[in-house]
């Protein structure tokens, strides 16, 4: 694999530890009134597992191993507790060759932690606790140790509005391009998260978040809405595809190929991190693209949100079109 240790990537954002709960206990039932699959658990009631799988996650610390995977100079910055959930965190990040330099830790409140609930098509049901992932904020990364490189890549701030305004000043000051792909809690306020994205290269969510803060029918319509915004806008629409805008043409790709989907966890962050690890090292839309796709789908065929992440760059060429506008 071709390295690109020269380009330095820092991931901010959340870190957890994931465990993986499967049994036919969890499979969902049909409702008789709505028609919905729904998941129903007696009170009281002890269910069988048949599996259980730990692993770690948290958007930032899913990217930052996309980056190390792929040769970059890769950095973690977030908070973990001081627990045995944390120090997984941790190890996992060392052995993948991450810098944990960023990296602090709350003497007081436990490491984020979800407990995920698998079901036989890979759709979940996902109980969280954001624990110290919750307490980031700019002070945490203001010390001896200042974050530099050439890109920052923000992942969920738990609705931090004041650290995403900081971390933005401080990637200018720095100079460091940055990717920005928003939590709930920062897509909660559509307006003030609209006036912070003139320093933003890449934004990237899915097509219901993109339509919450840009609004339109259709996704050409939302990617439309937001071009003058940021550089770069990429909505994803699960197995339906994706867009991209450059500012000059919008581009839309279709599924890498079609994969027994075992867990969709993670694969959002996977997708993310990939399309911005091909235009860091100056790829171009349909690379992009294609390996963000591809780290989508390596993603979605393991328990996990870090297993399935892509170690090599030989991927197979993607049909990618531009969309009339």
């Amino acid at each position: 694999m071709s390295t690109h240790n020269h380009i330095r990537i820092v991931s901010v954002g959340a870190a957890s530890q994931d465990v993986f709960i499967m049994g036919k206990a969890l499979h969902g039932k049909r409702d008789v009134r709505s028609h919905a699959l729904v998941e129903q658990f007696p009170l009281g009631a002890k269910l069988e597992l048949d599996r259980v799988v730990f692993d770690t996650g948290g958007g930032a610390t899913n990217a930052a191993v996309t980056f190390a995977r792929q040769g970059f100079s890769s950095s973690y910055a977030g908070k973990i507790g001081k627990d045995p959930a944390g120090a997984e965190v941790l190890r996992v990040l060392k052995r993948e060759g991450v810098d944990t330099s960023h990296l602090r830790v709350d003497e007081r409140l436990g490491t984020a932690y979800s407990t995920i609930m698998l079901s036989d098509t890979g759709e979940r049901t996902i109980l969280a606790y954001r624990g110290a992932s919750a307490r980031l904020k700019a002070d945490d990364f203001y010390g001896s140790h200042i974050m530099e490189g050439d890109w920052m890549y923000i992942s969920s701030l738990a609705g931090n509005m004041d650290l995403l305004k900081k971390l933005l000043q401080h990637a200018h000051k720095q100079r460091m391009k940055v990717a920005f792909n928003p939590g709930k809690g920062e897509l909660a306020n559509p307006k003030k998260l609209r006036s912070y994205l003139q320093g933003v290269e890449i934004l990237m969510a899915n097509k219901e978040e993109m339509q919450l803060v840009f609004g339109g029918e259709r996704p050409v319509d939302t990617v439309l809405n937001a071009m003058p915004y940021c550089p770069y806008i990429v909505l994803t629409d699960g197995p339906a595809g994706s867009y991209v805008s450059d500012g000059q043409s919008i581009y839309f790709a279709g599924q890498y190929k079609r994969v027994k989907v075992v867990d969709r966890t993670g694969a959002g962050d996977a997708f993310c991190a990939g399309f911005v690890a091909a235009i860091a090292r100056g790829d171009s839309v349909e690379d992009a693209l294609t390996l963000g796709s591809a780290n989508s789908t390596g993603v979605v065929q393991q328990i996990g949100a870090k297993t399935g992440i892509l170690r090599t760059n030989r991927l197979k060429t993607m049909k990618v079109k531009r969309v009339s506008i």
